[in-house]
């Protein structure tokens, strides 16, 4: 498993969410699918979002928020 930031591609800026996942398609898939709701006029799709990462925890020299 990865820590991946997932963010929107392009449109409004919603902000990140951080999620461990097997790759980065899983990622991308997990927070639409998070964010597709039935009381929601707008879905969202994987190719929606881009993600960076993966995140390896063991690249940073001290502890460190994330986000």
């Amino acid at each position: 498993m990865h820590i991946y930031e997932v963010m929107k591609s392009e449109g409004l800026h919603f902000g990140s969410h951080l999620v461990v996942a097997k790759n980065e398609e899983n990622a991308k898939r997990m927070v639409a699918n998070m964010l597709n709701v039935p009381q929601t006029a707008v879905f969202y799709e994987a190719s929606d979002f881009v993600a960076n990462g993966p995140i390896d925890p063991n690249n940073y020299p001290e502890e460190t928020v994330i986000i």
